[in-house]
């Protein structure tokens, strides 16, 4: 009986060590096929795609072509197919450029250095800064302030140019998510980023907002760079307004044309930080502003956007300029969250600035 007894103790000891190899085999497993989804689901942040070649640069003397470092753009693959390009602003930025300290009288707001063009050839933007540390001062001010009264609010800097806007918003410790596809704009900003010390408050995406994922030219104007606007805009402006006759009447200088990669803005959902949960919407983006909603239901449902602040310049010289408006004010999620005009007592607004 005894015997029988330490037979069957035997055999469940097998089989207890039987079934604990087991499991710890299937453990193993699991752990490899988890292991494996990781690196798929994570492929373009362990494995970026380099963007290599050659950038046109418009120089302040010169136009010239130059290879930038191999590992300086990077892309990242959404969901959807769209290709986001980001810049990588924790290298070392080793172009000299003038960078003026901004001088607003602000909380907070001290030292903040931002390198501009010559203004002989950026007589508004840069300009400004140059003469005065200052460029929009009244929507600079009332952004500033709307930014402090708003704790854990960060920033979608849609046209950063030379990130004026993105840089201020870092003096609040917010993050920024700072889109310009003109590469001359981006060295600078890389470089005010690096002189400000703010590597890591600041995501940078060197595409252009369409809408829909193409290639288009980008028009960039001598005298005034933080105007450039995607060629498409031409066919909608009216004769008089096309770059052909603008040139050959006033005698304009040529812009020269840079071809730029487009996402939309619902595309920029994909990279935002877990923690990006309710930001401000600066958006600049010389007339293309209107169509760009048109996509952006995702960006609209996923994060709250308790302000826009958005520029009308371009979109005055457009001939469909007041249906583009009132395609804005139509478009469901902005009536939805009842976005008005800055000067209606409403919790949220539509902030309209203007050159």
């Amino acid at each position: 009986m005894l015997l029988k007894y330490h037979r069957n103790l035997r055999s469940s000891s097998l089989l207890i060590d039987e079934t604990m190899k087991l499991m710890k085999r299937y453990c193993i497993v699991m752990f490899m096929f988890f292991l494996v989804y990781l690196l798929v689901s994570n492929k373009n942040r362990l494995f970026p795609r380099l963007v290599f070649g050659e950038f046109h640069l418009l120089s302040t003397e010169f136009n010239r072509t130059i290879n930038i470092r191999q590992s300086q753009l990077y892309q990242h693959e959404t969901s959807n197919g769209a290709i986001i390009t980001l810049y990588d602003v924790t290298q070392d930025n080793e172009w000299d450029f003038q960078c003026p300290k901004t001088k607003y009288n602000e909380e907070n707001i001290h030292d903040v250095r931002i390198c501009i063009y010559d203004p002989q050839h950026d007589e508004h933007v840069s300009g400004q800064l140059n003469d005065h540390g200052k460029w929009e001062p009244v929507v600079v001010k009332s952004f500033l302030r709307l930014l402090r009264t708003l704790p854990n609010t960060h920033v979608i800097d849609i046209g950063a140019n030379l990130g004026l806007y993105t840089l201020l918003a870092t003096q609040y410790d917010r993050h920024v998510i700072a889109v310009e596809p003109l590469y001359d704009s981006l060295i600078r900003l890389h470089k005010s980023i690096q002189l400000n010390d703010v590597q890591h408050h600041v995501t940078v995406v060197a595409n252009a907002i369409g809408i829909k994922h193409e290639r288009l030219s980008l028009n960039v104007v001598d005298k005034n760079l933080g105007a450039s606007y995607l060629s498409y805009l031409d066919e909608l402006a009216p004769s008089e307004k096309k770059i052909e006759n603008l040139i050959n009447e006033r005698g304009i200088p040529p812009r020269v044309l840079a071809e730029v990669d487009t996402i939309t803005l619902d595309d920029l959902v994909s990279i935002f930080p877990i923690f990006f949960k309710r930001a401000i919407l600066k958006i600049d983006i010389e007339g293309f502003e209107a169509l760009a909603f048109g996509n952006a239901s995702l960006l609209f449902n996923r994060t709250e956007i308790p302000a826009i602040y958005m520029e009308f310049g371009k979109l005055i010289e457009i001939k469909y300029y007041r249906g583009m408006i009132k395609n804005i004010v139509d478009i469901l999620y902005l009536k939805k969250n009842f976005y008005l005009d800055h000067k209606k007592k409403r919790k949220q607004f539509l902030y309209q600035s203007s050159k």
